[in-house]
């Protein structure tokens, strides 16, 4: 995957929905628009995903900044979120797949074991958007906890 072919895909504005669980076996708690900007920064080396959504009438926003060098399917990205985040960058790891990437970090949840979370992106064969992310407890299986899904 390069990343500029994907930017000339995604670039724009786009707007959805996003879906929130907290508890990934009931209904979504919450479901709001979401409206995302594609851009690219560092002269079109990182992907930029801004998204901008609300929870209980407040606004809240969130940042993917996403990289690879070109000749691997590595991907590394940076997230942040409002809601989701605690104040510090969540660093990434992951692979490029088909039409977007996987990636997976990390976050403190103590007193016990670090969470995982993952975030997928992937472009839908209608020319949609998705991004899923998932929670992972320790030893555990991923929990849906996110769904972001945008249109042109």
């Amino acid at each position: 995957m390069k990343l500029s072919s994907l930017y000339e895909q995604l670039r724009g504005d786009w707007s959805g929905e996003k879906s929130l669980w907290f508890d990934s076996k009931a209904p979504p708690h919450a479901i709001c628009p979401c409206e995302l900007e594609v851009g690219s920064e560092a002269l079109g080396k990182f992907l930029a995903l801004r998204y901008r959504w609300s929870f209980e009438g407040q606004p809240q926003a969130g940042l993917l900044l996403v990289g690879n060098d070109n000749a691997e399917e590595r991907v590394s990205a940076a997230w942040v979120d409002s809601f989701h985040s605690s104040g510090a960058v969540m660093h990434c790891r992951g692979e490029a797949r088909g039409n977007g990437f996987l990636v997976l970090g990390s976050y403190a949840a103590p007193p016990g074991p670090d969470w995982g979370w993952d975030l997928a992106l992937q472009r839908l064969p209608a020319g949609g958007l998705e991004l899923l992310m998932h929670n992972i407890p320790p030893g555990g299986v991923p929990e849906l906890a996110v769904r972001l899904l945008w249109e042109r």
